[in-house]
């Protein structure tokens, strides 16, 4: 079995670049810092999701200066590596990439908002577990960190 190189810069996208891709981002950079570069858009620009900005505080990871972006703001020739979150991004990212040769990997992540008419602690809980499990997803495609 042949291991697949580690790229040097990804780019995660999902719908709105509110939650799980600035998440996946910040994941990616908390395990390897300046060693992969790590980047996150959306299909739409989406805002500030001050749930998401919490649950990455209590790993000691701010993000309430993100700004969420488009993948219009972006150039395939940056990465080596989109990871797509959600099925609009796959569709988008196709599009994005279809003159380029950068790779393209489809990571289908629970959206945290389906939660949103629950009490304040079911709904912060779907964001830790959306969370743990892209930085479990992040683990296992890219190794321990460096």
């Amino acid at each position: 079995m042949t291991k697949t190189p580690t790229p040097k810069s990804v780019l995660f996208s999902c719908t709105m670049n509110s939650i799980r891709s600035p998440m996946a981002a910040a994941l990616l950079r908390r395990r390897f810092g300046t060693a992969i570069g790590a980047d996150s858009c959306g299909v739409y620009e989406g805002y500030l999701d001050p749930f998401m900005v919490q649950v990455m505080e209590e790993w000691g990871v701010d993000l309430a200066d993100h700004e969420p972006k488009s993948f219009s703001h972006l150039a395939p020739s940056s990465f080596d590596l989109v990871i797509v979150l959600t099925r609009d991004a796959e569709e988008n990212a196709r599009e994005f990439l279809k003159d380029s040769a950068v790779a393209l990997e489809f990571w289908d992540t629970p959206n945290p908002t389906d939660e949103m008419f629950g009490p304040r602690d079911l709904r912060i809980q779907a964001y830790r577990d959306c969370r743990n499990f892209l930085d479990k997803k992040i683990a296992a495609r890219f190794g321990p960190a460096k």
